[in-house]
């Protein structure tokens, strides 16, 4: 039945984990791992339905330019791996991953466009890059959503905190007058929104499809 499964978690190094590592284990595929010098290979892996790699509407050219004319799984490992060689750090955090489950009363294509509306207004409006594929395990459909950290800036990748802006357009200080920053990629508050968001629409595509079944997150 319809569930709301919505969690999210950290890829880091620190946890020993690799975006492109990950992203090559849910996207079935075969990557080169660049700063490790091997490539991995899970394209025997199945379940495999759907993918999509998108940047956001107003992604910088060189975004744009990392991932053309290329599949979907191609795009992630470039995008990925220009992260990995971003992040200096022995311990840094390289991406957010959501794992959603999915109705099993919508099919497959439903599912695709329920999860292709939650990405446009809930992930590319932030300014994320949204990487997703959906695995069609018997009884247990769900995705995988990894997206970003950092924002994409016109010349490579911008500072995971930002500063908070006020009512009149400067940066928010505290009593010491410093400037207070935020996570650019989002703090509880926003976490807590997509999730009501992805509620929503779940609702929402499951009244599209004659269904008489809701789900509710409050006890979530």
């Amino acid at each position: 039945m319809a569930i709301t499964h919505f969690t999210p978690q950290l890829i880091s190094r620190g946890s020993g984990r690799s975006a492109v590592l990950s992203a090559a284990y849910r996207h079935c595929a075969r990557m080169e791992h660049q700063a490790e010098g091997r490539t991995v290979d899970y394209s025997a892996k199945r379940g495999l339905r759907y993918e999509e790699f998108l940047l956001p509407p107003d992604a910088p050219q060189w975004a744009r330019e990392l991932i053309a004319d290329r599949s979907v799984a191609g795009a992630a490992e470039a995008f990925w791996n220009a992260i990995e060689a971003f992040e200096k750090r022995s311990d840094a955090q390289l991406a957010k991953e959501f794992i959603i489950a999915l109705p099993v009363e919508l099919t497959i294509d439903q599912n695709v466009a329920l999860v292709r509306e939650f990405v446009a207004t809930q992930v590319l409006a932030r300014g994320q890059v949204a990487d997703w594929v959906f695995h069609d395990e018997p009884g247990n459909p769900h995705i995988h959503l990894m997206t970003t950290l950092r924002p994409l800036g016109e010349d490579g990748f911008g500072p995971k905190k930002v500063p908070v802006i006020g009512h009149d357009g400067a940066p928010l200080r505290n009593a010491a007058g410093k400037i207070v920053y935020r996570l650019w990629s989002g703090e509880k508050a926003e976490f807590l929104a997509q999730r009501e968001g992805w509620l929503d629409l779940q609702n929402r595509h499951l009244a599209l499809a004659g269904l008489d079944i809701r789900v509710d997150g409050r006890s979530y």
